[in-house]
């Protein structure tokens, strides 16, 4: 990926989000668009960028909100790192099997900030019954977008 297409991306994805979640989200359910980027780069580009990307993403959501600061960084490297090793195993290049790893990794993302936040502020940080339904789905609805995007950067070479 060239670099600037790169910090463009960055930036316009962490734009992105804090806008869908602060001006345009529905009944306070809003994507994680970070969280699918972070897996669509990872699923076409490795776990070194995904890991990367996923790295500097959480730090800005932790910025966002920083009840539990670094927390976010660690689950979106993580993420990035375990679809990077995945993409070895499944074929990710369609968008159903993508759709399907981002909607498990959604689950993934919500129990390993919960995790964290046992293990560091020993309480469990329960996102409620409504993201925890909703949010895998719309966030499957975000994947095709995604794939545009990596289509924008992979072709400007």
């Amino acid at each position: 990926m060239n670099p600037l297409r790169g910090i463009a991306v960055f930036l316009a994805a962490a734009f992105i989000q804090w806008w869908w979640s602060t001006h345009f989200s529905f009944g306070g359910l809003s994507p994680q668009v970070l969280l699918v980027l972070t897996v669509v780069l990872a699923a076409r580009l490795g776990q070194n960028l995904g890991m990367c990307y996923g790295f500097f993403w959480g730090l800005f959501l932790d910025a966002m909100h920083p009840q539990l600061f670094g927390a976010d960084a660690l689950v979106l490297m993580l993420a990035g790192y375990g679809v990077g090793i995945l993409r070895r195993q499944i074929d990710l290049a369609d968008i159903l099997p993508l759709s399907m790893v981002v909607f498990l990794a959604t689950w993934l993302y919500f129990l390993a900030q919960g995790l964290v936040s046992l293990a560091f502020a020993r309480t469990f940080l329960w996102i409620g019954w409504r993201p925890w339904v909703a949010d895998p789905f719309y966030n499957c609805l975000f994947v095709p977008a995604a794939a545009v995007c990596w289509e924008w950067t992979r072709a400007q070479r």
